[in-house]
């Protein structure tokens, strides 16, 4: 298992995941294709969901974690395939 911290995220190459502790939310990856790694929320406080659900630009906050995640996730992703 390969772990790496970035900010409030921590990646885990091993399970395809990556974690903010902070808010407590887990994102999932899977391979779509030989090159794409997609993220997708797994896990999330109901409260977090229910706070930005209630926000006009709530959804904007969903795609803005997912990004977060991808970007930590695969910059750990390539340093772990170059060392």
């Amino acid at each position: 298992m390969v772990t790496i911290a970035s900010g409030n995220w921590v990646a885990d190459l091993g399970a395809m995941t990556c974690t903010d502790y902070v808010n407590k939310i887990v994102v999932v990856f899977k391979r779509e294709g030989k090159r794409t790694l997609r993220g997708t929320i797994k896990d999330m406080p109901i409260e977090l969901f229910g706070k930005w659900a209630a926000m006009p630009d709530g959804e904007r906050y969903i795609e803005k974690t997912v990004l977060e995640a991808e970007k930590v996730f695969t910059r750990a992703y390539i340093e772990n395939d170059i060392g």
